[in-house]
């Protein structure tokens, strides 16, 4: 059983994010709210419930994803919270890779620690720091394919199915995951944790690899179907995170996906099922993700 005693840092991570959460909470109340309940089965059953529209949904055009059908994606993502097989086409793969190349990344998520990708080393040296990410919040806006695939009618299209109420907000990021020679610092270990998001009520995010990914370069690892079958404890647990031991006896290993694929290979994901980023060994691995929320935050 995970308890509180099973992570001796949750002193320190509230202390870490107390005030991020503190200044969240008073610019948007709404968004403390939803973080606080939105992790209880009842609540977000509710506010689909609640907030359902009955939509027509035009998506048979001016897709780039012309093999992928939309129920079925839907029906999957109901039923297992991850649906495999979202892939870019070569030309638009391509144009995101070398756009990835000349764009500016912030270590770590940090918008102090700013690099390009050719200079990473130099600017590592420079201060002294080992990245273990690089992140780009922006790179819709210097990217047309990015662009593009936000708006993308079959992506749009799944999101709204599956919220069942279109969507809100949708917003892009690229980021490397660097190998690591040395054990990674505990305030960064989290995301390394299987762990769920709470980032809305309901939440889609599609990813794709941008380079080859096996279990050695960063491969994503999701639970089949923990988002609906998370227990109590889970849901009502002051941390998000629990360790591998806990996801197998409860949910199975065969429902633990470690996804290794080749680069355009896509998938998307309710952000809700217990799922990790793994650790590269061999070789950083460089991944999108383009995110549908039910309302927005920003």
């Amino acid at each position: 059983m995970t308890t509180v005693n099973n992570f001796p840092n949750l002193w320190l991570k509230i202390r870490r994010r107390f005030f991020h959460y503190l200044n969240f909470a008073i610019k948007k109340p709404d968004w403390i709210i939803m973080f606080c309940f939105s992790r209880i089965h009842f609540i977000r059953k509710l506010v689909r419930i609640v907030c359902k529209e009955k939509i027509l949904i035009k998506y048979e055009v001016n897709s780039i994803f012309k093999d992928i059908e939309v129920n079925q994606v839907v029906d999957t993502l109901k039923k297992d919270g991850i649906y495999l097989g979202i892939n870019l086409p070569e030309y638009v793969l391509q144009e995101v890779i070398e756009c990835s190349k000349d764009i500016t990344y912030f270590g770590d998520g940090n918008p102090q620690f700013c690099f390009s990708i050719n200079d990473k080393k130099n600017e590592e040296k420079r201060l002294g720091k080992t990245f273990i990410t690089g992140y780009n919040f922006d790179i819709s806006s210097l990217c047309p394919s990015v662009k593009n695939l936000e708006n993308d009618p079959k992506l749009w299209a799944i999101a709204t199915k599956y919220f069942e109420k279109k969507s809100a907000n949708v917003i892009s990021r690229i980021w490397w995951t660097f190998v690591q020679e040395e054990e990674v610092e505990e305030r960064a270990k989290g995301f390394f944790h299987f762990h769920y998001d709470l980032e809305d009520y309901w939440c889609l995010k599609f990813m794709f690899y941008l380079t080859d990914v096996d279990i050695y370069s960063g491969s994503h690892v999701c639970v089949k179907s923990s988002h609906n079958k998370k227990q109590l404890r889970h849901q009502f647990s002051l941390l998000r995170e629990t360790d591998d031991s806990d996801i197998i006896n409860y949910y199975g290993s065969e429902n633990v996906l470690n996804i290794c694929k080749q680069a355009g290979f896509g998938f998307v994901e309710d952000p809700f099922c217990f799922h990790k980023g793994t650790i590269p060994v061999r070789r950083d691995r460089l991944i999108l993700e383009v995110k549908f929320t039910l309302n927005n935050y920003e």
